[in-house]
Order: C-alpha cells, then structure tokens, then sequence
C-alpha cells in the first residue's frame, strides 16, 4: 500500500481531526514530510488541513463520504 494510502486510511478510521505533530509521532515521520504528503490529499479533496483551536496547532481531518453526500 502506498504510503499516501495508508495515511488517509489511518485518518478515516480516527473519524476526529487530529494534530500533526501528533500523527508525525504516530507514523514516526518528520512533520514536514508529512505535512507535503497531506497537502497532495488535501488538493485531491480527501483531507481537510486546518489551524486548530492552540496557537500554532496545525489539524488534520479525513474527508469520508457522508462529507459529499447532501441530505
């Protein structure tokens, strides 16, 4: 499984946002490698990539299908 894979598949199963810094400490990859991995699937439209609530906290939240799906 490609790396870029694994990652969105890791975020759907949290189903919450979660820190970089601490997905980076989970994957055991350098937060900047990281942050470039998840970029490409922000511009593909399955992560949402954002400024949490913390000063500096960078947040990252996997895009499901119930995300495209209008009721």
């Amino acid at each position: 499984m490609r790396r870029r894979d694994y990652i969105y598949k890791l975020l759907v199963v949290k189903k919450k946002a979660v820190t970089l810094q601490k997905l980076s400490e989970e994957l055991e990859t350098p937060m900047p490698k990281l942050l470039q991995t998840l970029k490409s699937l922000e511009s593909d439209g399955l992560v949402e990539v954002f400024y949490g609530q913390e000063k500096a906290a960078i947040m990252v939240r996997a895009k499901t299908l119930d995300d495209y799906i209008e009721t």
